[in-house]
């Protein structure tokens, strides 16, 4: 298993010296609609990283729609693109589609019509993601962020839909707790799972134990052994990232799924 954890450029270098195996950027960094020149110095900097950025995060600007009446498809496309091909050009391999509000269903538009145009847009990541040698995870979020794909079974059968091998689910620990969903649900998607998010306070707090260790086990029955992003934010000088990479190590290690 590969740990690594969400953070921003500045904090690349506190994340490595945490002893992460790798980061994972929000796709906004490699700057997809802006010009190659622009970018170029950006990638130079994003390649001489500390850490690989085997993963990211795949969150659209708030005027970049994926379902309604106004979908800007030539747009859509164009982004897709450049951030999946730009991020696997400094090491990119997952890419976590979350995108609440670009994926929210308007008022009154038919939910049927709005799942078609998501369906569509994974579609096209999931084909770019193959020239590219890249995987697209799709989060659910919980109600208060979306109103489509909220859980994980509900990821699963939008990624049946798409049809690609690319294409698969991204278990957010933080939402199945929440909205008190089934760590089970992991085990049943065991082969669609293509990247896994858990809550840095779950983690590094001793009063989950128990919920960590469901999700240790169900990892394991699922066989998956990829990678598992921390997130949510944490101060460089805190000592948060370190004792939740201990923490997550500990549980995952040991045979009894307590650290």
């Amino acid at each position: 298993m590969r740990f690594g954890c969400c953070v921003g450029l500045e904090q690349l270098d506190a994340a490595a010296d945490a002893g992460y195996d790798y980061a994972e950027l929000p796709i906004s960094a490699v700057m997809p609609e802006m010009p190659e020149a622009t970018f170029a110095p950006v990638r130079a900097r994003l390649s001489a990283s500390p850490l690989k950025l085997e993963a990211w995060r795949l969150h659209l600007p708030e005027d970049l729609r994926i379902t309604g009446p106004e979908v800007d498809w030539p747009r859509l496309a164009r982004y897709a693109y450049t951030a999946l091909r730009r991020a696997a050009a400094v090491g990119g391999a997952v890419a976590a589609f979350c995108s609440g509000p670009s994926r929210q269903i308007p008022q009154r538009f038919p939910e049927a019509e709005a799942m078609q145009q998501v369906v569509e847009f994974l579609r096209i990541c999931g084909v770019v993601a193959r020239g590219q040698g890249m995987l697209v995870g799709i989060e659910p979020l919980s109600p208060g962020r979306t109103n489509l794909v909220n859980s994980l079974p509900d990821a699963v059968a939008l990624a049946k839909r798409v049809g690609l091998p690319e294409v698969g689910v991204l278990p957010n620990i933080s939402s199945i707790v929440s909205e008190g969903q089934s760590l089970l649900d992991v085990v049943d998607a065991a082969e669609w799972l293509a990247h896994v998010h858990v809550p840095s306070d779950l983690v590094a707090s001793a009063d989950h134990q128990e919920t960590v260790s469901e999700l240790m086990s169900a990892l394991r029955l699922a066989d998956y052994d990829w990678r598992v992003s921390v997130t949510d934010g944490w101060n460089d000088g805190s000592g948060e990232a370190q004792a939740s990479l201990e923490r997550l190590k500990g549980w995952f290690e040991s045979t009894d799924g307590a650290a």
